[in-house]
């Protein structure tokens, strides 16, 4: 068998590969193109007297590692090679890391030795082509949001500037485009204003674009059903559950509810030896995006479920609102994966007390059946 140690680069990678003996077979730098990666591929086979042996190679995650990895394996079996591509965690790779010594040629060594002690490593999980589309669309739309915002805030920054108060209503209602448009400014303002405006205008129509292609989308049989099942959550609509599917991928790869809020890293951080312990914030592992339309959509569902909005204050009562809403975007996400599994929507009865006179059984049930059980998830929400 071949084993193969790769050292990513944005232009470049270093390859160390050997037999299973450990003979190095081919080992230097190569640009990260289809050619340049097939003719390490020829290398290799020459060196190995010409024998089609399976391969194995090991990199580490970055953010080109998926496109190097499709390139590899393209080039290997283009010449007849069956080979694996094994993307794993750095954070995970400590050897490395805390190596004395760091150096691409060392790293890469480290690599393909890992891979000849055929361990268990530590791998990323990579997302087929129609969720990487999926997660680069809802990734771009957020641009285009943050972007438009940040064009919004500039508008409002050369009317204070100026001492000019904006309308209750806003600027960017009708009423407040006629506002814009009445305001004496000078010529720079103006200037300013309009250019400012115009852009905001193309932002917002890229946006509707990408809302209209999202919803198309959402129609396609692999996302249709479980996108209208997170929908029946209170909170959740379009964007934040299909962002929730992208980010979440295989969902057979999670064993727990714990495991989901692990990966979406709105786990507290636990730090434990002997007799210290320490516990801290959030880790922030995960995807960022899947964690910003959660908060987002926690803000909503406080609202209109009784569990969540009691969740929400009894945290906000001891830790603050912001730790609060992290706890109930982290209970919103736990649930949604049940519904998920159990193919089941959003369940709740909304807390009520109902009168009841002394002596009926029946009211009794009634109160009962209206309130959520202790601190399980929203209920039966996915309980079934």
């Amino acid at each position: 068998m071949i084993f193969v140690g790769m050292d990513v680069h944005v232009r470049n990678s270093f390859l160390h590969a050997t037999d299973s003996a450990g003979r190095v077979l081919c080992r230097g730098r190569r640009g990260n193109t289809p050619d340049e990666l097939s003719a390490f591929w020829s290398a290799v086979l020459k060196r190995n007297a010409g024998e089609l042996e399976p391969a194995r190679v090991v990199l580490e995650a970055t953010t080109n590692s998926r496109p190097i990895r499709q390139m590899m394996m393209h080039a290997a079996e283009s010449l007849g090679l069956a080979v694996t591509v094994d993307v794993v965690d750095p954070r995970k790779m400590r050897v490395i890391a805390e190596s004395v010594a760091k150096t691409d040629a060392l790293d890469a060594r480290v690599l393909n030795e890992l891979s000849r002690a055929n361990l268990r490593l530590p791998s990323c999980y990579m997302p087929d082509d129609e969720e990487f589309a999926l997660r680069e669309h809802l990734r771009a739309r957020t641009d285009l949001v943050r972007m438009r915002t940040m064009l919004k805030n500039r508008v409002h920054a050369v009317l204070h500037r100026r001492g000019i108060l904006v309308p209750q209503g806003g600027l960017f209602t009708k009423d407040g485009r006629r506002f814009l448009e009445q305001i004496e400014l000078d010529q720079a303002g103006r200037t300013i204003v309009t250019h400012l405006i115009e852009t905001i205008d193309q932002f917002t129509q890229m946006t509707d674009e990408s809302n209209g292609a999202l919803k198309a989308l959402q129609r396609r049989p692999r996302w249709a059903r479980p996108a209208a099942i997170l929908q029946t959550m209170p909170g959740i609509g379009l964007i934040t559950a299909l962002t929730i599917l992208a980010e979440l991928g295989d969902l057979k790869r999670f064993k727990s509810r714990a495991a989901v809020a692990n990966y979406a890293g709105l786990v507290p951080i636990v730090r434990s030896s002997n007799t210290k312990h320490y516990s801290g914030g959030i880790t922030h592992r995960g995807p960022q995006h899947l964690r910003g339309v959660l908060a987002e959509a926690a803000w909503v569902a406080i609202r209109r479920v009784p569990v969540y909005q009691a969740l929400f204050e009894r945290v906000g009562g001891r830790r603050g609102k912001p730790v609060a809403i992290v706890a109930v975007a982290r209970r919103m996400l736990e649930d949604g994966i049940r519904m998920l599994w159990k193919q089941e929507p959003f369940r709740f009865v909304p807390a009520k007390t109902p009168s009841v006179e002394a002596g009926d059984s029946r009211g009794d049930a009634n109160v009962a059946a209206s309130q959520p059980h202790g601190e399980r998830s929203v209920v039966s929400s996915v309980a079934g």
